[in-house]
């Protein structure tokens, strides 16, 4: 998980449908105001640099047949146990995740998982509300990072820099946490450890040519780390940031990261 840094500027259409409907439910505006529905998608991906606000994969089918994303509600839409707050359309309310490999169609069925023991992200949240069980990511600091990533994927929490930016631990450990929302499954685990293995080999490539080590890994950490053309960031983010520890810190300070 990274920061996400939302825009404050709520799309014109979500606000003005929620103006005249104070009630509404999601999927009335989804279907009644389709227009103000493909604006928040827009927005929510831009805000997020094209990656899922949990896992960090991205959201593209090659395919182009459906994105694998959804729209996450952080504080379940269902609650109604005070009349003053209707959560289904609350701006800082809405995320974008992927469907956790819940979908068959995705990518030929390389994102679907079968076993639902190691489904991810939102699919075992579903309506429970975790605000004070799992970190939003909203919240969290864009310094220090508070996840590390091992070189077989793994996802640990760092706890030093949890105390140092006053993250509650616990509450990073249960985003991993298998009944949470599992950021550790074998699958996952298996594209970050892909993820490095492609930074490594990006350096080693370039190297040959250019003879130089800290040049290449410069090239290769800033192609990485920076958003493309189309503004989005490469998936995994974290487990980029984690590989080339210093020298992401370094890069990111001086580009000015914030989410």
């Amino acid at each position: 998980m990274k920061k996400i840094k939302k825009t404050v500027v709520i799309p014109t259409e979500l606000k003005e449908h929620f103006a005249n409907n104070p009630q509404e439910k999601w999927e009335n505006f989804q279907n009644e105001c389709q227009i103000g529905y493909k604006e928040v998608i827009s927005q929510l991906k831009k805000d997020q640099g094209g990656i899922c606000c949990y896992c960090e994969i991205d959201f593209y089918d090659d395919r182009k047949i459906r994105d694998d994303f959804r729209v996450e509600h952080f504080h379940p839409k269902s609650d109604i146990s005070n009349t003053d707050i209707n959560w289904n359309l609350i701006w800082n309310n809405l995320l974008g995740c992927c469907h956790g490999g819940s979908e068959q169609y995705i990518l030929q069925g390389k994102r679907f998982i079968e076993g639902k023991r190691n489904r991810h992200c939102d699919i075992l949240k579903g309506e429970h509300n975790w605000d004070n069980i799992i970190l939003n990511p909203l919240d969290i600091p864009a310094f220090p990072p508070i996840f590390h990533v091992s070189a077989n994927g793994k996802m640990s929490v760092i706890e030093e820099n949890c105390n140092q930016c006053n993250i509650d631990i616990q509450k990073a450990n249960n985003c991993l946490d298998e009944k949470k929302l599992n950021l550790n499954t074998s699958k996952l685990k298996e594209w970050r450890e892909s993820v490095i293995d492609n930074l490594r080999n990006e350096i080693n490539e370039l190297y040959k040519i250019s003879q130089d080590f800290t040049y290449s890994v410069t090239e290769v950490l800033s192609a990485h780390l920076s958003k493309n053309s189309k503004d989005n960031y490469s998936p995994f983010f974290t487990t980029i940031r984690s590989y080339f520890e210093r020298d992401a810190e370094k890069f990111l300070n001086e580009n000015g990261y914030d989410g």
